[in-house]
């Protein structure tokens, strides 16, 4: 046995968490991107309505989901 760590003195890589400004999605990209969704599909149809409620209340695709259940 070693009476001591050897690797205790070695640090590792700093946790560095950035701070900013979530890019907002303006009403004209929204528009497009709702508009590129195929609704021939049933899948089309619930991806198109997932999309649009994400966009109109801002919220997470997590608590989309979630709540959808």
């Amino acid at each position: 046995m070693i009476p001591t760590n050897p690797a205790h003195a070695v640090r590792g890589p700093k946790h560095v968490v950035k701070k900013g400004k979530t890019s907002e999605l303006s009403a004209e990209k929204a528009r497009e991107l709702i508009d590129t969704i195929e609704i021939d599909s049933p899948i089309g149809l619930r991806d198109r309505a997932l999309v649009g409620l994400m966009v109109y209340t801002f919220a997470r695709v997590g608590a989309v989901v979630k709540n959808a259940r």
